[in-house]
C-alpha cells in the first residue's frame, strides 16, 4: 500500500515545483498568488483522482499477476486497492498546501505541521492495532491522520498567504502547466527510483526479501533525505532573487550549499555504517539483520551519491531549468530499473542495490550546467574586474575640475 501510494509521487514532484515556483515568482514581483495556487490545486485533485481510478483498476484486474507472491487474500487486495486510491489523491492536495508555504520560504511553518501531523498518523495508527491488530483497522487510522493533517496545513497556508479562498479552479492553470509537465517526467524518474524498485523486489523475489530491502532502503535512504530536506530552501529563494533581477550571482550560494553538504552527508553515511549493527538486531533480530547488514553498505554509497546532488537539483529549478532536471531524473531511473531488473535475475536478491547505485550515477549530470554557469559567472567577473584596472589609471591621471 505505501509503495503504491508512493507512485503518486509522479504528480507530486511536477505540482510542488510548480506551486513553489509559480509562489515564489508572483512574490518575487509583488504580485498576488491566490489565482494560480487555486489552479495548482485544481489540477492536483484532477490528476489524483485520475491516478486513483487507475491504481483500483490495476489492482482488481491484475492483482493476481503483479502480487502473486505475496499473498492469496483477495479482500486485503482489494481493502489495499481502495485505501492506496484514498490516500494518494489526499497526497496530491496535502502536496500543494505544503508547497505553497514553501514557496513564501516559510519552512518552519510547513516542517511544524508536517512533524505534528505525521505523529498523529502514527499515534493513531499504533492505537488502532493495539485495538485491533488488523490491517483494515491500520488503513483506517492511516486515512483518518491523512485528513486531519491535510485539514491543517490548508487553513495555515490560506492565513500565511492571505488568501481569501482555497476553492479549485483552473483559471491560470496554463502557468502552472508550463512548469508542471517536465516535472511530471521528473517525477516518473523519482518514482522509479524510490517505489518502483520495491515492487520489482516483490514480484520477484517475494515478501521477506522486500521486508528486508525495505528496511535497508528506510536507513540508507537518510543520507540523502536529510540533506534534501535541509537545503529545499535553495529552490524558491533562487527563484526568487532571479526574478527580482538579473545580477544575481549564484557562485557563493553554490560554494556553501555544495561544500557544506559533501561534509553533512559524508558525515551521515560514515555514522549509519558504524551504527547499522547496533541499530538493527534489536530491531528485527540477528537472523534479518544479518541479510539486511549484507545490503545496507551499497545503498549507503548509493544515496551518498545521490547525495551530491542536492544543492544542483534546486539550484536548477530555482533557475527554471525544470526540462533538464526531468528528462535527466527519467533517463537515471529507467536506466536504473532495468539494471536492478538484470542484476536481480543475476544475482538474487543481492543484486537489489544496482538500480539505486545506477540511479546516482546517472543522475550526477546534474552537475553539468552548474559547473558550466559557475565558470560563466567567474569569466564575467574576471572580465569586470579586469575592465575596471584598465580605467582607474586613466581616471587617476586626469585633471581636478
Amino acid at each position: 500500500m505505501t509503495a503504491t501510494v508512493g507512485f503518486g509521487g509522479a504528480l507530486n514532484v511536477g505540482m510542488g515545483a510548480a506551486t513553489i515556483k509559480v509562489v515564489s515568482t508572483d512574490i518575487g514581483r509583488g504580485e498576488s498568488t491566490e489565482l494560480r495556487l487555486r489552479a495548482s490545486l485544481g489540477i492536483a485533485m484532477i490528476g489524483g483522482a485520475a491516478l486513483s481510478v487507475l491504481v483500483i483498476f490495476i489492482y482488481l484486474f491484475a492483482g493476481d499477476v503483479l502480487l502473486g507472491k505475496m499473498g492469496e487474500s483477495q479482500s486485503m487486495v482489494r481493502s489495499t486497492a481502495f485505501t492506496a486510491a484514498v490516500l494518494l489523491w489526499l497526497e496530491q492536495i496535502d502536496n500543494v498546501a505544503s508547497s505553497s508555504m514553501k514557496g513564501a520560504e516559510r519552512f518552519g511553518n510547513a516542517a511544524r505541521l508536517e512533524i505534528i501531523g505525521k505523529g498523529v498518523q502514527i499515534g493513531l495508527a499504533v492505537l488502532a492495532t493495539w485495538h485491533s491488530p488488523t490491517l483494515a483497522a491500520l488503513y483506517f487510522a492511516l486515512v483518518s491522520g491523512a485528513l486531519i493533517r491535510l485539514t491543517a496545513k490548508l487553513m495555515v497556508a490560506r492565513q500565511l498567504l492571505g488568501l481569501t479562498t482555497w476553492r479549485p479552479s483552473l483559471h491560470g492553470a496554463a502557468d502552472v502547466l508550463h512548469f508542471a509537465a517536465w516535472g511530471w517526467l521528473q517525477g516518473i524518474g523519482s518514482v522509479l527510483f524510490g517505489v518502483a524498485d520495491r515492487m520489482v523486489v516483490g514480484a520477484m523475489l517475494g515478501a521477506t526479501s522486500l521486508a528486508y530491502y525495505s528496511i535497508a532502503s528506510q536507513l540508507a535512504m537518510q543520507v540523502h533525505a536529510i540533506s534534501a530536506a535541509g537545503l529545499s530552501v535553495i529552490f524558491p529563494l533562487v527563484s526568487r532573487k532571479l526574478e527580482g533581477s538579473n545580477k544575481v550571482k549564484l557562485l557563493p550560494l553554490a560554494r556553501l550549499t555544495i561544500g557544506g553538504n559533501l561534509v553533512l552527508s559524508s558525515a551521515l553515511a560514515v555514522g549509519l555504517l558504524l551504527l547499522a549493527p547496533l541499530i538493527l538486531e534489536p530491531w528485527i533480530g540477528s537472523e534479518a539483520a544479518a541479510a539486511v547488514g549484507r545490503l545496507l553498505p551499497w545503498l549507503i554509497g548509493a544515496y551518498w551519491l545521490l547525495a551530491l546532488n542536492v544543492a544542483p537539483f534546486y539550484m536548477l529549478l530555482g533557475m527554471g531549468r525544470v526540462r533538464f532536471v526531468g528528462l535527466t531524473v527519467l533517463g537515471a531511473g529507467v536506466v536504473g530499473i532495468g539494471a536492478m531488473w538484470e542484476t536481480i535475475r543475476m544475482l538474487g536478491f543481492y543484486g537489489s542495490p544496482a538500480g539505486r547505485g545506477i540511479y546516482a550515477l546517472v543522475s550526477l549530470v546534474l552537475l553539468m550546467p552548474i559547473a558550466q554557469h559557475l565558470l560563466r559567472e567567474r569569466r564575467d567577473g574576471l572580465r569586470r574586474r579586469l575592465a575596471r584596472k584598465q580605467v582607474d589609471p586613466i581616471l587617476d591621471h586626469e585633471p581636478a575640475p
